[in-house]
C-alpha cells in the first residue's frame, strides 16, 4: 500500500499519468525505484531512484495527502550528512537543492531558489541533531534566492515545502538500513 502510494504520486507529478498498475506493468516510470522506507505509520516515504534515461540517482521524497513530491540529487555527501560531526563535536547545518517537479508559480516561497519552467529548485538549509539514531530537524529551514547563495536567511514558508524537507532528512537513517541491508551499491 504504502509503495502504490510513493509511485502514485510521483507517477502523477512526474508523467501526469494515474494509472499506477499500468505503468508499473509496462515499466513506464521515468526513474526505477531502488530502495524505499516509510515512516512507521506509512504515511511518509523517501525513495532511492535512478532516472531514465540519464541514469543520474536521486532520492524522492513524498507523503500520503501531500500533492507535491521532492527530489533531492544524490552525492555520498547528502547520503551520509547525519552520520559526521564537526571537529567540536557537533553537526555541520546542511545544505542541498530540492527539486519540487509540476511546481505552480504564485505559491509561497516562488521567489527562492531557481525556476527552470514548471521544476522549481529550492536550495535548502537546515540544522540538525541525531539522538539514538533519529535525525531532529530544527525548524524553520532556511532559503535563498537563487542557486548559489552565501547566506540563507529567507525562511521556507510553504508547508509541504517544509513538509517535504523533514521528510527527507528523518527517514533517510531507514533507506540507509534499507540499502544496507539489500546489498544495493551507491556510486
Amino acid at each position: 500500500m504504502a509503495k502504490k502510494i510513493l509511485l502514485l504520486l510521483a507517477l502523477i507529478l512526474l508523467t501526469a499519468t494515474t494509472n499506477v498498475e499500468a505503468a508499473e506493468e509496462k515499466n513506464n516510470l521515468p526513474f526505477d525505484v531502488l530502495a524505499e522506507a516509510y515512516s512507521a505509520d506509512e504515511n511518509e516515504a523517501i525513495a532511492f531512484i535512478k532516472t531514465k534515461p540519464s541514469g543520474e540517482y536521486a532520492f524522492l521524497a513524498a507523503a500520503k495527502g501531500l500533492e507535491p513530491v521532492g527530489i533531492v540529487p544524490y552525492s555520498r555527501e547528502m547520503y551520509n550528512f547525519y552520520l559526521d560531526k564537526n571537529e567540536q563535536g557537533n553537526y555541520s547545518p546542511v545544505i542541498f537543492a530540492m527539486l519540487i517537479p509540476q511546481a505552480e508559480r504564485g505559491q509561497l516561497d516562488e521567489e527562492l531558489g531557481d525556476w527552470d519552467e514548471t521544476l522549481h529548485i529550492i536550495p535548502v538549509y537546515a540544522i540538525f541533531d541525531v539522538k539514538d539514531g533519529q535525525v531532529i530537524c530544527e525548524k524553520p529551514f532556511y532559503s535563498a534566492s537563487g542557486l548559489k547563495a552565501t547566506h540563507y536567511q529567507a525562511k521556507i514558508q510553504n508547508p509541504a515545502h517544509e513538509r517535504l524537507v523533514e521528510i527527507f532528512l528523518t527517514n533517510l537513517p531507514r533507506l540507509h538500513e534499507v540499502i544496507d541491508s539489500n546489498n544495493i551499491s551507491l556510486p
